[in-house]
């Protein structure tokens, strides 16, 4: 360090005391001292001052820029995040929802099979239409079921949309064709239902042809000198014997068949009034024992005949209890009633 001495230790005390009480005379001094390059320092500093200010102004700015930023994606994240869960538990019910409609619409399928194959074959179609039309009721409720929850993947679809585009158009797809299943399950009960009628019609009329010509058959074991007759003939051979009532003739002419020939038991004369169905039940025994009641009663002594494929035990029962003859397949299974 350079060293002054005492002498001009003083100079430059009694300098720096004239320059602090003598403040003009500072810019004099710093130009004996030719340092002129001082005087621009004051605006220097305040233009670094000006300077550094705005560049904290802008870091500040920036920095709360970046703050907002970070902020922003933040929630952007957590809502893709979201709405990415959401599209992927959409796409999992739309998903499930279309299987359960393509099990149904299979379902529908096979009993549309069932019903074609029941029209075909008479006595297999009725028991075929049965079972198909229980399966049709599941399967509509499988459909409804389909529906509601293709319904509800319709519903989380729209709150997706922007999101997931895919699991709308999913959705809309699984509730047409749940719609068309149901559809296609409402008219299959139709025609299921059409087909159980028309078998049974078809049974019936099938089953008064086949009495007609297996009673020669049947009851030719029973009786000499058998003679079947229909509905019209036996009309109007009542009608020449004058013996039964208006009434009571359109009630017994209303039987399926009439056979008449004589007992080879005991040579007597014998009507039979013959109900005719593919199973039998109790009317049928209660009606054809009613009927030949009503012929035995006027002067015609007459035997009530059930005829079918098959009969239910109750109505097995009460034949014996009333005396009627039945015949199953194409067997009596009580000839003592023909007495």
């Amino acid at each position: 360090m350079e060293s002054f001495t005492p002498e001009e230790l003083a100079a430059i005390e009694r300098t720096s005391e004239a320059v602090r009480q003598y403040p003009h005379l500072r810019r004099a001094f710093i130009r004996a001292l030719q340092m002129e390059e001082l005087f621009a320092i004051p605006e220097q500093l305040e233009s670094l001052k000006q300077v550094v200010l705005e560049l904290a102004a802008q870091y500040k700015q920036q920095q709360e820029q970046l703050n907002r930023i970070e902020q922003t994606a933040n929630r952007a994240l957590e809502v893709a995040e979201r709405a990415l869960q959401v599209a992927e538990r959409s796409q999992q019910t739309a998903e499930r929802a279309n299987e359960i409609a393509e099990r149904a619409l299979q379902v529908a399928e096979r009993s549309q099979q069932t019903a074609e194959r029941a029209n075909e074959i008479a006595e297999r179609a009725l028991q075929v239409a049965e079972r198909s039309q229980q399966t049709a009721e599941r399967a509509n409720e499988i459909a409804e079921r389909a529906l509601q929850v293709a319904e509800r993947s319709q519903q989380t679809s729209e709150r997706a949309q922007q999101t997931s585009e895919h699991a709308q158009q999913t959705a809309e797809h699984a509730l047409q064709v749940a719609l068309e299943t149901r559809d296609i399950v409402n008219d299959m009960q139709k025609r299921l239902t059409r087909v159980e009628a028309d078998v049974a019609d078809l049974k019936g009329m099938s089953m008064e042809l086949m009495a007609r010509k297996l009673l020669p058959g049947v009851l030719g074991k029973l009786v000499r000198k058998l003679r079947v007759y229909e509905p019209d003939e036996f009309y109007r051979v009542m009608e020449e014997v004058d013996l039964l009532s208006a009434d009571d003739l359109a009630e017994v002419a209303s039987a399926d068949a009439f056979a008449h020939g004589q007992l080879r038991s005991n040579d007597t004369p014998r009507w039979f009034v013959v109900e005719a169905s593919w199973g039998l039940g109790m009317t049928d025994v209660e009606r054809a024992a009613q009927r030949a009641a009503i012929l035995t009663q006027n002067g015609a002594p007459a035997i009530g005949t059930v005829l079918g494929r098959r009969i239910t035990a109750d109505a097995r029962k009460r034949a014996q209890q009333l005396g009627v003859l039945v015949v199953v397949n194409g067997a009596t299974r009580n000839p003592e009633a023909a007495t």
